[in-house]
């Protein structure tokens, strides 16, 4: 880690955009920031692969939490409006992030992935063919590889598809991996997969909610995910809860799994394999 480098990127951005200095603190409980009177930790749930008749942990989603000085939660939807300009947005964005990936490094056993959220407005307010640049010299300063990351992107999010097109493959040549996230919900539709060519695909848990309710969606769900497979990319369902819905993601051929079923988030990462039977 070259914390003195970390640092000095964060310090360098003018107060107009940067209202606060963000400080990265240490504990025995992992790396934290303040920013502006808030605390931002790090959460992490595992994403489960199969291994013969059970799951293991193969990468771990990273998910912001804000809290204020009493201790009280904020939402991070709340926290990121708090930006007065996109530059300061691109500036907690990434200060969140290096937060994950400090955590992450520390912790991450050999293979496992790291998955990371990037907002629509993060994506629009990059010039296209820069995305990725700057992000992968600061993992370099958390001791990571940009090929250890997937960057998940809600691509019903972004109206100009040509831009997402860019911004997709900007990051791919620098070697992240792209995960399309919540398919299926709003106003999802297989020709953005088509042209955008995502590396994995995570479904929305309405689309597993609906399978367990409807007789015909139950059938389509399998097709779904072997539409996707031929396009060139793994299935991740999320949002599994329940017994029957883990039966459901299984049985259909979901390549991996995530959920409160298996765990929930939390400071450490998940490392314990699980034995659910796919009966």
């Amino acid at each position: 880690m070259q914390l003195n480098r970390l640092l000095g990127y964060f310090h360098q951005w003018p107060p107009a955009v940067a209202r606060q200095r963000p400080t990265l603190k240490f504990s025995d409980h992992g790396t934290f920031a303040l920013y502006g009177g808030l605390r931002l930790d790090s959460v992490f749930q595992p994403i489960m692969q199969r291994q013969g008749g059970g799951l293991r942990p193969v990468a771990h989603e990273a998910l912001l939490r804000v809290s204020d000085k009493t201790g009280q939660p904020l939402a991070v939807e709340h926290f990121f409006a708090q930006a007065s300009c996109a530059e300061e947005f691109v500036y907690l964005d990434r200060l969140s992030r290096v937060i994950h990936a400090l955590n992450f490094a520390a912790q991450a056993e050999p293979g496992e992935l790291l998955f990371l959220n990037v907002h629509g407005q993060h994506l629009l307010s990059i010039a296209s063919g820069r995305h990725g640049s700057t992000f992968e010299t600061l993992l370099g300063y958390c001791g990571l590889q940009a090929q250890q990351v997937v960057l998940e992107i809600v691509e019903s999010e972004i109206a100009d598809l040509q831009l997402l097109d860019a911004a997709i493959h900007s990051y791919k040549r620098k070697g992240f991996r792209i995960a399309i996230d919540d398919f299926g919900a709003g106003h999802s539709n297989f020709d953005r997969l088509w042209q955008l060519t995502p590396d994995l695909v995570k479904l929305d848990r309405s689309l597993l909610t609906q399978s367990a309710l409807n007789e015909r969606a139950r059938m389509v769900f399998p097709k779904l995910i072997d539409i996707i497979h031929d396009l060139g990319g793994q299935v991740v369902c999320e949002g599994i809860e329940t017994e029957a819905q883990h039966r459901m993601a299984w049985q259909g051929g979901a390549d991996l799994l995530q959920g409160f079923y298996y765990a929930r988030p939390a400071a450490s990462l998940h490392h314990a394999g699980l034995t659910r039977c796919a009966a």
